[in-house]
């Protein structure tokens, strides 16, 4: 019997929740495996790939014994990664199919089941469900540095809420689309207060084991017991693993993950339009593209990417992911019945653009489309790594020089101006401005995380330059002063 179809108001209060979905048990069913499929590897790091069709999985796990897990073995279809915002369109699943039970409604204030939501300000009560799923809510991209990507005794969601009172709002709810893990993170926040429990029980119980994805990761516990393969960053060029942990609870907007079993499960679940979790006209308004209020079209539904990519894969409902050492990507074709998911546990904030040309080319190819040439670009990345770690190096050695020229004082022919002091420290403060505008968007954590090569360089030039600046001036005031000396003593 098909679920009905989502409303956009809650029925009265007290009504009974109805069953979600039937629970899959047993154990699943094994992939087939197609090997004209390809997988590749690259050092450590790995990416496995499925391609569903007519309801049939195929998959591609890379060659045997490649890879390492944190217990040391190899890399497998069945080795779990995190999968990023691929997590989104789940949450939207989850929120989706509690408006079809009646227990909350598109349309309603978020400050209807959070108070304590304040963001807006005098338009914090226009902000709806909607809003957030849609990426209208008027919260900037930055903002998600405020609430997400927290590590070790986290505080619940509904606990970040009041880091986002002080974030100006980029335009008031609906008339602006911009994309932040911070929407759904308020999401998880709604999810726990209409359901009376953790986000992570609940979008298990109403979507993943439903969908067949019985081994999904959506909490350090689970992490644990499924043996989470360590994610990689890169780092000067190179890749190596990165124990940066999980936010214990940030399954709704990025940690959330699994093995590619897990992933082509949800894949069906959406190539089949809902099937037992949501009805088929939720899951049409779900991939169907949104717009602001001024009907500008945003290019994303309600936790879907929709559209927005070149042949064959146009005309595709889609989402890609990524978390500190992950990412994925979820692609359906539902004109072709066709899905394709990847997921490999390597990524950096700086390598986004290479990491995602892999995924969508491979996607490309088997969907149909011939192999790209050549590969893909890290130019931009390798140039910002080579920048920052070139200054540091300059800076550092520039520090030591004037350490030496401390210990081995001369009195100049003319004592240096003040201008001229400035002239010649101010070049080495830039790395501090430059870290200080990193730190205020992203955190220590998050830099740490999302680009470490770069963010150390910069801690270390903006040492190098501090140091080089005092270092700098003491000489020059030093100067000044001997310099004085004989002056004073030539007058009459």
């Amino acid at each position: 019997m098909g679920r009905r179809p989502l409303r956009g108001t809650a029925p009265r209060p007290g009504r009974r929740r109805p069953r979600r979905g039937r629970r899959r048990t047993g154990p699943r069913r094994p992939l087939r495996r197609d090997r004209r499929l390809r997988a590749e590897a690259h050092g450590g790091d790995r990416r496995t790939r499925a391609v569903l069709r007519g309801g049939r999985t195929r998959r591609a796990p890379p060659p045997g014994g490649v890879g390492r897990r944190r217990r040391r073995g190899p890399v497998t279809a069945g080795t779990p990664f995190l999968w990023g915002s691929v997590a989104k369109p789940v949450t939207a699943t989850a929120v989706l199919a509690l408006a079809e039970d009646g227990d909350l409604g598109l349309d309603d204030p978020v400050a209807d089941h959070l108070p304590e939501f304040r963001f807006g300000g005098a338009h914090a009560p226009e902000t709806t469900v909607r809003h957030l799923l849609a990426q209208t809510s008027g919260l900037p991209p930055s903002s998600a540095f405020a609430v997400s990507d927290c590590r070790g005794d986290c505080p619940r969601p509904a606990d970040r809420l009041p880091a986002l009172d002080r974030i100006r709002p980029l335009a008031p709810p609906g008339g602006e689309y911009a994309y932040t893990s911070a929407n759904y993170l308020v999401l998880a926040a709604v999810v726990e207060s209409v359901t009376g429990v953790p986000f992570s029980d609940h979008v298990r119980d109403a979507v993943l084991e439903p969908a067949g994805a019985d081994g999904a990761i959506t909490d350090p516990a689970s992490a644990r017991d499924r043996a989470l393969a360590p994610g990689h960053l890169p780092l000067w060029g190179a890749t190596a693993p990165a124990a940066t942990g999980l936010d214990p609870h940030g399954a709704a907007y990025g940690y959330l993950g699994g093995d590619l079993d897990d992933l082509a499960a949800l894949a069906s679940l959406y190539l089949r339009g809902g099937g037992d979790v949501l009805s088929a006209d939720s899951f049409e308004e779900m991939s169907r593209e949104q717009t602001t209020d001024d009907g500008e079209g945003t290019g994303y539904g309600l936790g879907w990417r929709v559209g927005g990519l070149d042949a064959p894969l146009d005309g595709a409902v889609w989402h890609s992911g990524a978390a500190p050492g992950y990412s994925a990507l979820l692609l359906l074709l539902p004109e072709r019945g066709l899905a394709l998911v990847m997921q490999q546990n390597s990524h950096g904030l700086l390598h986004d653009a290479a990491s995602m040309d892999v995924l969508f080319g491979a996607s490309a190819m088997l969907a149909g489309a011939p192999e790209p040439v050549g590969g893909p670009s890290r130019t931009a990345y390798l140039l910002t790594v080579a920048a920052a770690t070139g200054l540091a190096v300059w800076l550092t050695a520039t520090a030591a020089g004037a350490g030496a020229a401390l210990r081995r004082p001369r009195t100049p022919a003319a004592p240096p101006t003040w201008a001229a002091t400035a002239f010649r420290i101010l070049p080495g403060l830039l790395p501090v401005g430059a870290g200080a505008v990193l730190l205020a968007v992203t955190g220590v954590d998050g830099a740490l995380a999302w680009a470490p090569d770069v963010a150390l360089s910069l801690a270390v030039a903006a040492a190098a330059g501090v140091a080089s600046a005092v270092l700098r001036t003491w000489a020059d005031v030093r100067a000044r002063r001997a310099g004085a000396v004989p002056a004073r003593a030539s007058r009459p």
